[in-house]
This record gives structure tokens, sequence and C-alpha cells, in this order.
């Protein structure tokens, strides 16, 4: 077979080729007669023969037709005698031969010539590689050919594309992608040799989903030409080929050019808007009737009802109204700081934000199992099933942050009613892990929002993997086969860890694709320089491969944009500069984000109970960097003084220091000026914090310094107080209230002369707008951030 195909390789070189016929003789081994074969039409032969005789010379596998009513097909023979002389004669005619004939489509064929071994096997890549089109590329463009004539000569020849080839064009950007796809075949129907099977699949590497887990009626982008895209954000938003406009909304965040939208909601509140380009439908949050009309997974809308019933009464809708309007825009991906959280409302919160979490990962699931599928029937067939890219570099999707582990049993009860799965794994552990234990009780005279807070395992330090199948769910999942995970700061910052650490994991991060943080505001009460170290290391190319298949990866993963396409999603109760800061430095999402926050109109100055004059004076900084350095020397310098110069006031004074740092100044200032002080900090012990209490109640000491976070954990009722000075004004408007009210808690028979005594005296300064506001109001705010005078009385 060999010597017979080198022959009629030979002999190829001698006919002529032309747009009309090709023709030539040939000789029997014996030195017979020679025999005039019948003309075939060049025109009449497929693109696939055309190719055959480009890389060999001759048309292998199929034979010439001979004409188009003449059926018989024959193989031409040549003696291996004439293959020397042939070879010479054929060197030098091959030019001029293919030139001299007639023009028309024969004047766009190449040149023909014996092929090397390294023709014959780039031949054998084009043929069989489904980047053939980049070959023919660089083909032309070592030739000089321009893609312009390359098209024309193509139209020339009559060569005709069906759609997938002519999308395989489109994508092709490279040859990185080459090494891969040389052992996989195309499938071809208009040719009728036979097909090699393609090499078995690695299930491991390309599917990270259980192989039983599909899913009926899936419909998604860019998969068999008879299936239609669906009208879901999901699809079109991570796909692997996005819009070019995906790169132009990327530079107008770059460069800060966000389009503002400030507009009211009578749910919402206070809403700023920020996007890339003029979106109209923003404000456009219409009522949810049916979950599945907004593109919800069926099994999951099934069960909704039954997870948000503590929510929902009976035949009053599908969410609340303020479950409608967050829905709306979560499902719309777009960044979301929603700062009006509060106890009525945040089971409701947490239900809506679990049904788009697992939501998201239903769909990724259920594509990455529909793709899988695909390529499992096309290794059978032993077809191409063509490019599909559906994976990050890493399984984990949504990281859900919490302050405790009270809230993550709230949390994962509410996922697994939505899952409706029949198993779910290491449950019993969970809830013996995250469960209060009895001799852990909480005090139930504390204020509610406290309860609901502590109430439960208040630890800190956890982090937790969730993986979702069909019918079951896994807790305590390795984090690279998990879907979900959920961890509090120190968990994650503890794993992330620090430069130069020699154990530090944070591959994990790199595909995440949804972010939320509830309960944000307790987060400024532990670490706030936690989130930011996570929020550093999300969505970085990873370190380690993990076992994923390259092949697979979209393609903005690769290009280092995930973070321009993750969602995230913010819970708080009210709003600080911490958060302001999280919204423009890290919130980069195309889609476009939301800050939603509420007007003050009274403050929580409405609710303090002693009838105290309160003094609010105004500390004016150059700037927001000298403001700390401005208010300790204002404090020492003339707020000191003041309390020192009266023996009455100058006893029985507790002083509210909202930053540990602040506290340690002013700890440090009393030491060295021997003051009669007890410090109350967060790192203070129990016994400790009780004999300082002791010894204040006594008027043994004349002041109290106590810190925010102390009574953030420990809401004491400081008895013996007469007077108050806030060093710092609370981030939570109520810490403001229950301070002031620590006046009203008398401890023997005080008469109404020694409640004439008391006082309360606030520092505050243009920077501490937001805390103001809270606290007297929103427009009085105003005004005192902006008036002339700087001593500011209310009664």
């Amino acid at each position: 077979m060999a010597k017979e195909r080198s022959a009629i390789s030979k002999n190829m070189s001698k006919k002529k080729v032309s747009g009309t016929h090709v023709s030539g003789l040939s000789t029997s081994k014996s030195g017979g007669p020679k025999r005039k074969e019948a003309p075939v039409k060049f025109g009449k032969l497929s693109r696939q023969q055309k190719q055959d005789f480009e890389d060999y010379g001759e048309l292998v596998p199929t034979d010439f037709e001979m004409n188009e009513d003449d059926t018989t097909k024959r193989r031409r023979v040549i003696s291996e005698a004439d293959l020397d002389r042939e070879a010479d004669e054929a060197k030098r005619r091959a030019e001029g031969q293919f030139d001299s004939e007639e023009s028309g489509s024969e004047s766009e064929e190449d040149d023909w010539k014996k092929p090397s071994a390294y023709s014959m096997l780039i031949g054998s890549l084009k043929k069989n590689s489904k980047q053939k089109d980049f070959y023919k590329k660089i083909k032309r463009e070592q030739e000089g050919i321009e893609e312009a004539d390359a098209s024309e000569e193509e139209a020339a020849e009559g060569q005709e594309f069906d759609d997938e080839e002519l999308e395989g064009e489109e994508e092709l950007e490279g040859d990185e992608d080459l090494e891969e796809d040389e052992d996989l075949e195309e499938d071809d129907e208009s040719d009728d040799e036979d097909i090699e099977e393609a090499e078995p699949i690695d299930k491991d590497a390309a599917d990270p989903l259980e192989e039983d887990d599909e899913e009926e009626e899936i419909v998604y982008v860019g998969s068999d030409e008879e299936e239609e895209i669906p009208d879901d954000l999901f699809e079109s938003r991570f796909a692997d080929q996005l819009p070019a406009s995906f790169d132009e909304k990327i530079s107008v965040i770059e460069q800060k050019k966000w389009i503002s939208q400030v507009f009211h909601d009578e749910v919402l509140k206070e809403v700023t808007a920020l996007t890339t380009t003029v979106d109209k439908n923003i404000q456009n949050m219409p009522k949810i009737e049916n979950l599945e009309d907004i593109k919800v997974k069926q099994r999951i809308a099934n069960c909704w009802p039954v997870a948000n019933k503590d929510i929902i009464k009976k035949g009053k809708g599908t969410f609340t109204p303020l479950q409608n309007n967050l829905f709306n825009q979560m499902n719309n991906y777009r960044d979301m700081v929603f700062c009006n959280r509060e106890l009525g409302n945040a089971k409701a919160i947490r239900n809506a934000y679990a049904l788009h979490a697992l939501n998201h990962i239903t769909k990724t699931r259920d594509r990455v199992l529909k793709n899988n599928a695909k390529l499992s029937k096309a290794q059978k067939e032993g077809t191409d099933a063509g490019e599909m890219r559906d994976q990050g570099f890493t399984r984990p999707k949504v990281l859900i942050i919490l302050p405790f582990r009270n809230t993550v049993v709230d949390v994962v009860d509410t996922l697994i009613k939505l899952s409706a799965t029949d198993q779910q794994e290491n449950k019993t552990r969970f809830y013996e892990q995250f469960n209060l234990r009895e001799d852990e009780a909480v005090d139930t005279s504390k204020p509610a929002d406290y309860l609901q807070n502590f109430q439960g395992n208040i630890d800190d330090h956890f982090r937790l993997g969730i993986k979702f199948a069909k019918k079951s769910m896994k807790i305590y999942s390795d984090f690279y086969n998990a879907d979900i995970i959920i961890a509090s700061p120190l968990g994650l910052r503890t794993l992330i860890g620090t430069e130069g650490d020699k154990k530090r994991d944070f591959d994990f991060l790199s595909s995440i694709e949804l972010v939320i943080l509830d309960q944000a505001n307790h987060f400024l009460m532990q670490n706030w320089e936690h989130i930011e170290h996570i929020f550093q290391h999300l969505n970085l190319i990873p370190t380690d491969g993990h076992g994923c298949d390259i092949s697979r990866i979209k393609s903005w993963y690769l290009d280092g944009k995930a973070k321009y396409l993750r969602q995230t999603l913010v819970f708080a109760d009210f709003l600080t500069p911490e958060f302001n800061a999280l919204f423009n430095k890290h919130l980069k999402n195309v889609t476009g984000k939301l800050k939603i926050k509420q007007t003050y109109e009274e403050g929580s100055i409405m609710d303090v109970i002693p009838q105290v004059q309160q003094c609010f004076t105004r500390i004016d900084a150059p700037s927001l960097k000298a403001i700390n350095d401005t208010r300790y020397k204002y404090f020492i310098e003339k707020t000191l003084p003041t309390l020192r110069k009266s023996a009455i006031m100058q006893s029985h004074t507790l002083i509210f220091i909202p930053s540990y740092f602040d506290f340690v100044r002013v700890r440090n200032y009393f030491e060295d000026n021997r003051y009669s002080y007890e410090p109350c900090s967060e790192y203070a012990s129990g016994s400790s914090i009780t004999r300082s209490r002791a010894q204040f109640f006594h008027g043994r000491s004349n002041f109290l310094l106590y810190t925010e976070r102390l009574h953030f954990f420990r809401r004491y009722n400081i008895r013996g107080t007469f007077h108050v000075v806030f060093y710092g004004l609370p981030e939570d408007p109520l810490y403001y209230t229950e301070i002031v009210n620590f006046l009203g808690l008398k401890f023997d028979e005080a008469s109404a002369a020694e409640e004439a005594t008391f006082s309360c005296t606030a520092l505050f300064s243009k920077y501490d707008f937001l805390k103001l506001e809270r606290v007297v109001g929103t427009e009085r705010a105003k005004k005192m951030c902006t008036a002339q005078k700087n001593v500011f009385m209310f009664a």
C-alpha cells in the first residue's frame, strides 16, 4: 500500500490540474501499453478531497470520481522504475504546468509539489485537529496572502462552511489551545471516511460533579445549533464569550466614570445606583408572582413557600415587599450594599440571599452536567462536541461571610429546605458544633438586638464547605469540592495567612462569583482588616492547578477579569466609612452597584430617658488624617480641664471611647498624670471588669474608661454614672441612647438635686457625619457640620 501511494504521488506530479479536469497516464509494472483515463472535473471535488490533494498529492482515502455519470472507481498504478525519472521531470514542470492552463479557479490554486515528512505531519494535524483553520491562517501569513484575498480564494474554490465551522473560526485567537486539541477529530459529515474514536475523557478532571446528577429541560448558550439562547441573565453573563462592550465597561470602571442615579424607593428607601451605561430599568422592580418567570430553577421554586413560611403568611404572595425589591436587584446580578437591616427584616433578607445563592449554584452545576453529557455522547459516537468552557479554576462559586456560628445554623437550615435533598451528610456533627450548649445560655434581660445576635453559639472562628448533589447535600466538604463556603472573617484569615507564611491557601477563592456579607456591622466590632484581606485575595490566578481541566476554564477567568463579574451583597444595620470604602474600592461589577440607606428624621437622641442637657462640640480638623491627633489634643486640653474644675463633675464620670487605639492613648495619659480611673475594655478579664465597675460605683475611682466593643459584646449597665463624655460618637445609634440612659440608673435614694447635676458631652467632627445623623437626625447633622458655631445643645 505504501508503494502504491508513493507511485500515485509521483504520478500526480505529471497530471494537468485545471478548473475543468485532471488527466494523466499510467503504466503497468510489465511495461504494457498505457491507458488514458477519463478526465476528472476539479470543480466537482469536495473540500475534503481538495485538502487531501494539497496535503498528500493524492486523494486519500477516497478516489477521484471519473465523471458525474460513471461511478466506476479505479486506482492508478505506476512502476517503481518510472519514479526517479518522473520526479525530476515533475520538479521542472511543477510551476509552469500549473500556471499554463486556463484561467479561473486554476489561478487560485497553490502549486503542487511532493510533500516532505514534515508536511505530511502538518497535513495530518490539519486534517485531524479542530484547529485546522488556524493552520490555514498561518500558511497564508507565510505566503503573504491577506485575509481578504484568502476569503476570495475560498469563495472562488466554491468552499462552503457550515455554522459550527464559522463559529470556531471566529473564536480562534491563537495557538494556546493547540496542543490540547491535536488529539481530537473533526466531525465532517460530508466525507465518507471513517473517524477514529477520540481518547477517553478524564471524568475526574472534566466533571467535578456527580455523573448521575443530570437535569432534564436544560438549555444553554453556545451549545448545539438547534438550541436557542434562553432569556436568562445568568447564561449571557457567565458565558465564555462576552460581548465587546465588556472591555469597554471595564475601562469605565477603572477610570471611575460611573453613571450615577439617585432615587427614592418606598421599600428600599434612599438608593444610589452606579452603572457603566445608562440603565433605565434599574428602578424597575416589578412584583414577582412566580419564581419560574424570573428563571429560578423549578425544584428550588417549589421549596420556597416552605422555606419562607415564617415570613410569608399563607395566601399573602411569594415575597414580602422588601424581599421582592431585593431579589429583583439580586437576580439582575448587581452589587448591593444594603444598610437598612434591622430586627424585623433580618430573617427575610437571609432567606432571599439563600434563595439567590442556591439558584446560582444549581444553574452552574446543571450547565456543567449538561456539557459533560454532550462530551460523553460525542466520545461514544466518535465525534467532536466542540469547545465547552463552563468552569472556573476551582469549584466553589459562593462565599458567605458571617460573624458567629449561630447565624450559620439559620443559613444552613434554609439551604436544606430550599435544596429539597433527601440526605444531608454530617448533619448531626454540624448541629453539635454550631448549636448552643446548655451551659451557655444568654441573659434574657439584655436588649432585643443583643438577644438576636448573641442567642446561641457566638464562636467567631469557623469555616465550612457545603457540596450539593441532586438528592444529597454534604456538609463539611473539602473546600475544593464544595459549592458554597461559609466562614467567619477570622476563620478565613487564618487559612489565607499572610505573605511569608509557610502554610497558606487562598486558591479556593479564585473562582468565587457571589460574595455575601451578612450582619456586616458586626465585622467592625471584630476586625475589619480581615474583610479587607479577604477581598484582596478574591479572584486571583491560583498557584496550583488543583486538578482542573484547563480546556474548560472560561476565557475571562484566564484573563484575570473574574472580579468584574463577581457579585457582592453586603447587609448591614447602618452605613459606615468602611462600607463606603469597600463599595468604592472592591465592588467593580460591570452590571452596576447599589448603595441603599435611609434618611433619619429624628435620630436616637429622641429615645433618651433622663432629663439631661446634652452638649455636642464640633472639632475642626484640617484633614481626615489629622482628626485623631486633633481630637486627642482637644480632649486633654479642653475637655479634661473643664471636668477637673468641678469636684462634682469630676466624680462618677464615664468616658466612652469607640476605638481601642484611642482607649490606649487616653489610658496612658491618665496613668502618666495619676488620674483616679478604672479601665474597661474588651481585652480585660471578667474579674477585672467586675472590680473596675465596683470601684466606680462606690466612687473610689473618679473616671471609668469604657470602649464600644466591650459594650457590644457585654451590654453592661454601668451604675453610678453621673456624667457621660463621648470621646467619639458610637457607630450604633442605640449605644448612644443606652450610654446616656446610664444616668437614670440610680443606686440609692438620689434626690432631684443630684439628678440636676447630670451632664452629657459629645465630641464630633464633620468626618463623623454618618454617626451624627443617626443620633440627631440627617437634617440637624447637616447643619451642625456646616454651621459657624461649634457647640450645640440638646435638652
